[in-house]
């Protein structure tokens, strides 16, 4: 029996349908993913926009609060100038007002030297005597200036002692110039016509409280006549 084959139509055309099928879907599956796409993309454009926005703020937020820290920082340098202004005013006054007590000491000093009787009948005169603080605990310098009265101007020869009297360990004590200059000065050399100006160094020991000072002077030669003067410790402290 021969076989016959038999060539159906249809086939041929369902084979075409599916394939237009298969096609339309991968386009619409295509679509979907281009749609899902620009969504993704749009959702992430508004995250950064939101994000920028938000970083703008930020950004003004910062501005604004340096603009106020800096007129802060201002109005304090402005302060700051006026308060060392005052300072520098205050203290030129305090400098002033002490050179004028230095000067009426000075010139206290110089005045009791001139009416004093002993130094008037000596012939000479303590015309000052200071003392400066050199800025250590009880070590002073001090100045010690001496003329003669007479009008002969004879040459002065001879000698002076410093006596520094005050408190030590709740005992009154008297400190001779040798005590007070580490053993280097006993007496003061005198040797002048006019005037003489002598200057040293002092160190009072710890605990000392001075009160007054005393001047010996001691001239030598016919005519001369030694003679004390004593100072307030407060009206010689420059």
């Amino acid at each position: 029996m021969s076989s016959r084959l038999i060539i159906k139509p249809h086939s041929l055309r369902q084979r075409r349908l599916r394939l237009v099928l298969a096609l339309l879907a991968l386009g619409l599956a295509g679509w979907g993913v281009f749609l899902a796409g620009q969504l993704s993309a749009g959702l992430d454009n508004d995250s950064l926009r939101a994000e920028r926005d938000q970083l703008r703020m930020r950004l003004a937020e910062a501005e604004a609060s340096n603009r106020q820290l800096s007129g802060r920082i201002a109005v304090l340098e402005r302060a700051g100038q006026i308060d060392r202004q005052a300072y520098g005013e205050v203290e030129r006054s305090l400098k002033q007002v002490q050179d004028e007590i230095l000067e009426l000491k000075e010139e206290v000093a110089f005045y009791r030297g001139i009416v004093s009787p002993a130094e008037t009948a000596s012939g000479l005169s303590v015309t000052r005597f200071n003392l400066f603080d050199m800025g250590e605990a009880g070590v002073y310098r001090f100045k010690l200036v001496l003329t003669q009265l007479r009008t002969n101007n004879r040459l002065v020869k001879g000698h002076a002692r410093i006596a520094i009297d005050g408190v030590l360990h709740g005992k009154q004590t008297r400190l001779g110039l040798k005590e007070v200059s580490g053993g280097t000065l006993d007496r003061l050399k005198l040797r002048f016509r006019y005037f003489q100006n002598i200057e040293g160094d002092i160190v009072l020991p710890e605990g000392f409280l001075p009160s007054r000072v005393i001047i010996e002077v001691a001239p030598v030669g016919k005519g001369w006549k030694a003679f004390k003067k004593s100072f307030d410790w407060s009206d010689i402290i420059a």
